[in-house]
């Protein structure tokens, strides 16, 4: 039978197989390395009709499509990249790493902007523009529900993760997507000190939803790896830079200080976000500094 690891305790497995969850170990050589099976894996188990301790046995680990190592989780098709423009404030280098990330291993990003309800149409409007075309874009209210269906609507048959910075409202969105109710995630006010959220779930675990759905409950997702690379890649995780690709007077144009550029023509007209635009050219000089 081939299922999907929803949650990991102790040696014991919780193994999704798109109807019922079954716990199990993991046979022989599987459970000699600890670290080999992973929140999202897609594995080979039988149902053990002998062990009255466990209901299945993991024979092996199917080959993943993505492997994640903070948090440590496999086979994403998604990443809701959840930002609140106010309390706290959007971050945009931070935002836009996260979507380069996904970019680069090729994970389909989402943009989800909270807490619509503290500004007002006009603001949430014009940060919703930066991203429209992009990505799929929704906002949505964590005290009263609206857009969670919207969003449940992007994610639906896939299987997802939300991420973004602390105190964001990442456990509430959740709460909506699990179906209020059956999956109680505990969440913490914003702390007046800091700003950031006070986190109380501890694992990694996935709601296995209607649809074929799976949702990663990910505590703590505010970033991801990104490893080291050469400045010509960091311009093809924009989309909208790729998108003008051979309209620029040199084939390998960096869009920074060169003449005739299309991305500087852009921005400078609108059609490309200056703070995605700002994004670039921080990636850019980390990039610089990792090639030193």
């Amino acid at each position: 039978m081939i299922g999907r690891v929803i949650k990991g305790i102790g040696g014991f497995y919780f193994v999704h197989d798109g109807h019922d969850t079954v716990m199990g170990k993991a046979r022989g050589n599987l459970k000699r390395n600890k670290d080999l099976i992973y929140v999202g894996d897609i594995v080979d188990f039988d149902i053990d009709d002998n062990d009255g301790d466990n209901e299945c046995v993991i024979n092996k680990v199917v080959e993943r499509k993505n492997f994640l190592t903070r948090p440590p989780v496999s086979n994403l098709d998604m990443l809701v990249v959840v930002f609140s423009i106010i309390e706290p404030a959007v971050n945009y280098p931070v935002i836009d790493k996260l979507l380069a990330g996904c970019e680069r291993i090729g994970i389909r990003p989402v943009v989800c902007i909270s807490k619509k309800d503290l500004v007002s149409e006009d603001e949430l409007k014009s940060v919703m523009d930066i991203y429209s075309g992009l990505y799929p874009v929704v906002s949505v209210n964590g005290n009263t529900g609206e857009g969670m269906h919207e969003l449940m609507d992007i994610i639906r048959g896939h299987s997802a993760a939300l991420a973004g910075p602390s105190g964001v409202g990442k456990s509430t969105i959740t709460n909506h997507l699990a179906h209020e109710g059956e999956e109680n995630v505990q969440t913490g006010s914003i702390s007046e000190k800091t700003g950031r959220g006070r986190h109380t779930t501890r694992h990694v675990e996935i709601f296995a939803l209607p649809d074929s759905t799976y949702l990663y409950d990910t505590p703590g997702f505010t970033s991801l790896d990104m490893p080291e690379m050469d400045l010509a890649e960091v311009r093809t995780l924009f989309p909208e830079f790729r998108a003008l690709a051979g309209e620029c007077r040199y084939n390998n144009c960096a869009h920074i200080n060169e003449p005739d550029c299309a991305v500087k023509d852009a921005v400078r007209e609108g059609s490309i976000g200056k703070t995605r635009y700002g994004s670039y050219l921080m990636m850019m000089e980390e990039v610089k500094k990792w090639l030193k």
